[in-house]
C-alpha cells in the first residue's frame, strides 16, 4: 500500500491561517484515510471525507454518474450486492494540480466464488478543504491523468 504523509496549514478561502498550529491533511493524506477506511470495510466512515455534493463516476461496475452521499450509498450498496469481495492493490499514487492520482490492479468475486473483476484500475480524486469534492475510476493510469488535466472548474 502507497503511504503519503505530509501537512499544510489549515487556511480560509484567502489564503489566512485559521488556527495557528493546527494542521490539515494533505490530499495525499486525505485519499490515504479514505483507503484505510475502505480496506477495513469502514464504508460509512468514508463519508464523512467526501464533500456533501460529490460527482462520483465509476469505472469497473455500474458506471454512470453519482451525486451526493446518497448517490455514493447507492453505487456502493449495489456493488455489494454483485460483489462478493474486492481486492484493489495500489502501485502508484500521486498528488497532481490538486487532486490524488492512485493506479494499480482490482480484482473482484461474485457471491458464488466466480472472478468477475481482474484488471488495472485509477482513480482520479479532486479535493477541497479536506474533502473529496469529485472522483472518477478509469482503467487506464492515463485516462485518469487526462481526466485530470480536462476537468471542468467547480464554482
Amino acid at each position: 500500500m502507497a503511504r503519503i504523509a505530509s501537512a499544510r496549514p489549515l487556511q480560509d478561502s484567502s489564503g489566512t491561517p485559521t488556527a495557528p498550529g493546527v494542521e490539515a491533511l494533505s490530499n495525499g493524506a486525505v485519499f490515504q484515510r479514505i483507503w484505510e477506511l475502505y480496506a477495513a470495510g469502514r464504508g460509512p466512515e468514508i463519508l464523512e471525507h467526501l464533500d456533501p455534493a460529490i460527482e462520483w463516476h465509476p469505472a469497473l461496475h455500474d458506471p454512470a454518474r453519482y451525486d451526493g452521499h446518497d448517490g455514493v450509498r447507492r453505487w456502493a450498496a449495489t456493488r455489494r450486492r454483485a460483489w462478493k469481495s474486492v481486492t484493489i492493490l495500489l502501485e502508484e499514487v500521486s498528488e497532481v494540480d490538486g487532486c490524488v492520482v492512485a493506479s494499480g490492479r482490482v480484482a473482484a468475486h461474485d457471491h458464488d466464488g466466480t472472478d468477475v473483476v481482474d484488471s488495472a484500475v485509477a482513480c482520479a480524486a479532486e479535493i477541497r478543504d479536506g474533502l473529496v469534492v469529485r472522483a472518477a475510476a478509469f482503467v487506464e493510469r492515463d485516462d485518469a491523468l487526462s481526466w485530470v488535466s480536462g476537468r471542468p472548474a467547480r464554482p
